[in-house]
């Protein structure tokens, strides 16, 4: 079991509504969802040290959060309803998302055990993120810790024959006193030539269709199928803000999980064309180096999905002394 805390101690002061405040309250409902998924080989290593660096930091003993592959997913999706299911909310209205980019880490948190490491549980870990929207972007860093930042996409809208799709987003290259920011493009996938035209492989119908192809796909990496089969998605969050009087520290920081609930898919399909992924690395931006990327690879597994899902309140799982 988790030593976590799933409400908020009773001292907690109420949260003060601003006037232009689109930080709603969770849970949340994310419906329209249009997905791209291109499944990605990183380096172990890599992602050790990733997960070392926001998960395993010094004073979190709760778990310790390890890759449970080398493989990772990178998704470009759209949105077009999000909005909070309480009120009052709830009645306050919608946004959408004509763009986001997510990279996804399966991990395993667990406990080392003498010569074995007990898994307690899986949970996605996502060190990038890249929205076009101010609200998602206000919402996911304040609520549960998303390491949100604005992008500019090219996302086609017809999932048939999708060409290219591509990611620009604000860097910083190289650092240094004079550099300013400039929006750059960051990731650009491609369909080979040789596939033009190739219609999908098949349809899938329900979630339990989906996991299970993914899952015989998956085989090599002698995961638990549950983490594949489950309508839930259990992610995992480093939340922080950074100190007025001191920027070198964090007035608040906690390991945060949460669950996405997968409710209905309408739609989806694998593709059997190949796609070409390039990734540029970039100071402020070290995706390929953290991750343990190559700057340009032949994505392992490529699908679109058209679904419902909501996302629920959060757990904190242990949060530093202030």
């Amino acid at each position: 079991m988790k030593n976590s805390s799933s409400t908020p101690p009773p001292n907690y002061p109420e949260y003060i509504v601003r006037g232009g405040d689109t930080a709603f309250k969770p849970p949340y409902s994310l419906n329209e969802t249009k997905l791209y998924g291109f499944v990605l080989e990183g380096t172990s290593a890599n992602l050790q040290t990733l997960c070392d660096k926001y998960l395993n930091i010094p004073g979190q003993d709760v778990f310790e959060y390890r890759p449970a592959s080398n493989r990772l997913l990178m998704v470009f999706d759209t949105i077009a309803n999000i909005s909070s299911t309480q009120p009052p909310d709830s009645e306050k209205g919608f946004f959408s998302e004509q763009g986001e980019v997510i990279f996804w880490i399966l991990t395993k948190a667990g406990k080392q055990d003498g010569s074995k490491f007990v898994v307690d549980h899986y949970a996605w870990f996502i060190p990038y993120i890249f929205v076009d929207s101010t609200p998602a972007m206000v919402l996911g860093r304040e609520v549960y810790g998303f390491p949100k930042e604005l992008g500019k996409f090219q996302i086609p809208d017809n999932p048939q024959n999708p060409d290219q799709l591509s990611l620009e987003t604000l860097v910083l290259q190289p650092f240094g006193p004079q550099t300013e920011t400039t929006w750059r493009e960051i990731i650009k996938v491609q369909s080979g030539s040789e596939d033009k035209g190739t219609l999908p492989l098949k349809t899938w119908g329900d979630f339990k269709q989906v996991a299970s192809e993914i899952s015989a796909l998956f085989k090599d990496l002698q995961l638990d199928e549950k983490c594949l089969s489950s309508l839930e998605v259990p992610m995992v969050f480093l939340k922080q803000f950074r100190d007025v009087r001191d920027g070198n520290k964090a007035c608040y920081q906690a390991i945060v999980e949460a669950t996405a609930t997968l409710n209905k898919l309408h739609s989806g399909f694998p593709y059997l064309r190949k796609f070409q992924v390039s990734i540029d690395n970039f100071d402020s931006h070290p995706i390929v180096t953290e991750l343990g990327l190559k700057l340009k690879q032949t994505a392992q597994l490529a699908f679109w999905l058209h679904f419902d899902f909501s996302f629920g309140n959060g757990t904190e799982i242990w949060k530093a002394n202030s």
